[in-house]
């Protein structure tokens, strides 16, 4: 019997998630993802499966790396990479910790400020993966996409509604008046990231930390924009007025 089913794209998608993760497959973040409906396909040949089991998901190759780094104790290597210099204490995959299952407190109490449950009710923002040291806290935004494919790299498609206002307000306090101004369109434009940073300076300042910043990217791929992932990343610390510990990073240099 065959271990995994092809989507109507032409996709392989395992019937157990676990066939596509590498290390440390019984993991109770692992388990907490897969089971959530968001994470799970609702229509097609894979429906019902999770997205996790996905021969071109970005989490699990996620997983599969940093957990791998974390378990070998070669985080050394990725602060090298991003020019930090600290020491690992916890890691966090989308917001549970690695080692319980569980969402970090002190995040969840930054989303509520940031992101009210009560309009926010489908999926607050989820950082990939979150690197906690004695000094330092590094959120890092992951992005892979079809290779060779131009991707919606950190942009968001529909306008803002009344909940983005909170955003807006925070962003004041870190990006420059033109790109408040222009609200609208650089925030979409730049979306994942500006919820990255803005909620991540917000987290490293209650465990009284310096906060980093890391896009990884496939070398591969291209922004929607036309632009390499490096211009656009170059572009949105542009509207920074602090982009001095923003760094991008590609997969190959990971593996």
């Amino acid at each position: 019997m065959e271990k995994y089913i092809v989507s109507d794209t032409g996709v392989k998608v395992f019937k157990d998630y676990r066939e596509n993760i590498i290390i440390d497959k019984d993991n109770p973040v692992l388990r907490n993802k897969a089971k959530l409906p968001r994470e799970t396909y609702n229509r097609g040949k894979v429906k019902g499966l999770s997205r996790l089991g996905s021969e071109n998901s970005e989490d699990a190759k996620t997983w599969n790396i940093f957990r791998a780094l974390q378990l070998n104790n070669n985080i050394k290597k990725y602060y090298g990479l991003v020019d930090i210099n600290d020491d690992c204490e916890r890691i966090l995959f989308w917001g549970l910790d690695s080692e319980t299952g569980k969402f970090d407190r002190n995040l969840k109490s930054v989303l509520d400020n940031i992101e009210s449950p009560a309009l926010w009710n489908i999926q607050q923002t989820e950082p990939d993966v979150i690197i906690i040291g004695k000094n330092t806290v590094v959120f890092n935004e992951s992005k892979l996409g079809k290779h060779g494919a131009s991707i919606d790299a950190w942009n968001r498609k529909d306008e803002f509604s009344d909940k983005h206002e909170l955003y807006k307000k925070r962003a004041e306090e870190y990006f420059y008046k033109e790109f408040i101004e222009n609200f609208q369109m650089e925030g979409r434009r730049f979306y994942q990231l500006m919820r990255n940073y803005i909620v991540g300076t917000n987290f490293a300042a209650i465990l009284n930390k310096k906060f980093y910043l890391v896009a990884i990217v496939s070398k591969e791929n291209k922004a929607i924009s036309g632009l390499s992932h490096q211009e656009e990343f170059e572009l949105f610390c542009s509207k920074l007025k602090n982009s001095s510990r923003c760094h991008l990073l590609t997969w190959d240099k990971l593996e």
